[in-house]
C-alpha cells in the first residue's frame, strides 16, 4: 500500500515539475547515517522517570528524489536500521545483595520509510542548502534485551517485543542538508510520536539525531 502511494505521488509531482518548465529528472540515491538514539522518559499519571541511557545505531538504504518545482522536492526512501541503547542505573541483585547484572542493553533491527518534503535554496553562487521535514515509519523486524548474566533471562527475556514494546513506530523528521556535487551531507532529528509501550498506563517514545550522507545517481 505504501509503495503504491509513493508511486501515485511521484506521478503527480513529476507532472507538476514538467508544467513549471523544469528539466530536473527524479534521482535515485543511496544513504548511510550514524544515529544517536535518545530514548525518552517513561510517563504516567505520577510524572516522568528516566529509564534509559542514550545509544547508537546505523542506517543504510535508498532514496528517490522527485523535483516539484520552485526549489521544492519530495523524497521517499526505504532503509535498514540497527539501533541500541541501555537501561540507566538499573542494578539487579540477588537475595544477599550481590550484584547479578547492571544496565541491560536493548537492540533493534528493522526497516524505516521516510516521506519528507524539502526545499533547496542558494546562499551564494557557490553554496546552497536544503531543509526538509516529514513523517518516518519504522518497523522493527527483531529486537532483544541483552543481559550479561544468563540466569536473569526469565526477568529480562531475549525478545524485546511481544508483551513489552510495539514494533511499529512513527516519528517526525526535521533536518538540513548541504549538497556537494552528487552528495548531500545532512543532519536531522526524528521526534517520536508513537507510544511504544503496550502498558496503557505508561507511555514512552524514542527520539533520534542522525548525521548522514547520500549519493545521487
Amino acid at each position: 500500500m505504501i509503495i503504491n502511494l509513493i508511486a501515485f505521488l511521484a506521478g503527480i509531482f513529476n507532472t507538476r515539475a514538467e508544467s513549471d518548465g523544469t528539466n530536473t529528472a527524479p534521482m535515485f540515491g543511496v544513504r548511510a547515517a550514524f544515529d544517536v538514539n535518545i530514548p525518552g522518559d517513561w510517563h504516567n499519571d505520577s510524572g516522568a522517570a528516566r529509564m534509559y541511557r542514550n545509544g547508537y545505531g546505523v542506517t543504510l538504504g535508498g532514496v528517490y528524489n522527485i523535483y516539484l518545482g520552485k526549489g521544492f522536492y519530495f523524497e521517499p526512501g526505504v532503509s535498514f536500521f540497527y539501533d541500541s541503547y541501555s537501561y540507566d542505573d538499573l542494578k539487579i541483585t540477588d537475595d544477599n545483595g550481590y550484584l547479578k547484572s547492571e544496565n541491560p542493553s536493548l537492540y533493534k533491527l528493522g526497516l524505516r520509510i521516510p516521506l519528507v518534503i524539502g526545499y533547496s535554496f542558494n546562499i551564494s553562487d557557490r553554496f546552497s542548502m536544503s531543509v526538509f521535514t516529514g513523517p518516518e515509519l519504522s518497523w522493527a523486524l527483531g529486537g532483544k534485551i541483552k543481559v550479561k548474566n544468563k540466569e536473569l533471562t526469565g526477568i529480562f527475556p531475549d525478545r524485546l517485543f511481544g508483551d513489552f514494546q510495539r514494533r511499529l513506530d512513527c516519528a517526525w523528521k526535521i533536518g538540513v542538508g548541504v549538497p556537494y556535487n552528487s552528495f548531500l551531507i545532512s543532519i536531522d532529528a526524528a521526534i517520536g510520536m508513537t507510544n511504544l509501550l503496550k502498558n496503557k498506563n505508561v507511555s514512552f517514545r524514542e527520539n533520534r539525531v542522525s548525521v548522514g550522507m547520500a549519493y545521487y545517481f
